[in-house]
């Protein structure tokens, strides 16, 4: 059975073509929101963790413009090349992307101005692990701002994953996905070593039709398929789908299927 970083990779690694066009929206949304009130120096030097194909790496230069150095590291090579393609599209010349481990970064220690991660800080497997090198590599008075999906997003999807998984005990299948409320974060960040800090939340609730978001559940950036091993045998993915999508339908009213969106954001400085 692969292990989370394998499967976050090879999942993004199948979905890189179709991502801009599926998601390319709502990760420019999120990075507006994350960056409008940021102080940013002049000809900042940026680290852009979990870059993807560099939407919000992109959105960043385009609020400085341009001005500065730019990074952009994340594990799927795939994604990387379509980043480096489109900067060459763009002619930026100041900005590099490689494949890194966010929890292990391959840079000096007090190199950034601005450490920014955008939707991806709940794939971590050790969070703490990631914060610290975030502090690690940020300048004195650097700044980082990070927004991710925090409990209880997906609450009703996964309670329904819950019930499918233990209903065919027969079968090995990973609990969902773990993510973090507001109190975790703080502790992070102060155990990070973070002195001076502002985490909030963004608590949305919606309805979907079941039809349509189902789906959606087979692409790799959903919290569902993301926990599912990619050595499952296909059959039994499709049963899983299935199983869901009813249990969704059962469980809609007239508006629809239930959804919970939560959004952490967290700005923090390095003393």
């Amino acid at each position: 059975m692969l292990g989370p970083k394998s499967r976050v990779e090879g999942a993004f690694d199948s979905f890189a073509k179709v991502y801009d066009d599926v998601i390319g929206k709502s990760m420019t949304f999120f990075i507006n929101l994350l960056i409008r009130d940021l102080q940013i120096p002049e000809d900042p030097t940026v680290l852009d963790v979990g870059c993807g194909t560099g939407i919000s790496t992109f959105q960043l230069m385009q609020r400085v413009q341009g001005r500065g150095k730019f990074y952009g590291v994340d594990i799927s090579q795939k994604m990387l090349d379509l980043a480096r393609t489109r900067a060459a599209d763009l002619g930026y010349g100041n900005v590099e992307f490689s494949k890194g481990d966010a929890e292990q970064l391959d840079f000096p220690e007090s190199s950034f101005d601005l450490v920014i991660s955008n939707e991806a800080f709940f794939f971590f497997p050790d969070k703490q692990k990631a914060l610290n090198e975030v502090f690690r590599v940020l300048k004195p008075v650097g700044q980082t701002a990070l927004l991710f999906f925090g409990e209880p997003t997906n609450r009703e999807v996964k309670e329904i994953y819950k019930m499918v998984r233990n209903r065919h005990t027969e079968y090995v299948m990973p609990e969902s996905l773990k993510l973090i409320g507001l109190e975790e974060t703080h502790e992070l960040f102060d155990k990070a070593g973070f002195k001076k800090t502002r985490i909030f939340g963004i608590h949305e609730i919606d309805y979907v039709d079941p039809s349509k978001y189902v789906p959606m559940v087979e692409s790799p950036q959903s919290f569902f398929r993301l926990n599912l091993p990619s050595d499952l045998s296909p059959e039994l993915v499709e049963m899983i789908i299935k199983e869901t999508k009813e249990e969704m339908m059962r469980a809609s009213t007239d508006k629809g299927f239930k959804m919970t969106y939560y959004n952490i954001l967290a700005y923090a400085q390095k003393a």
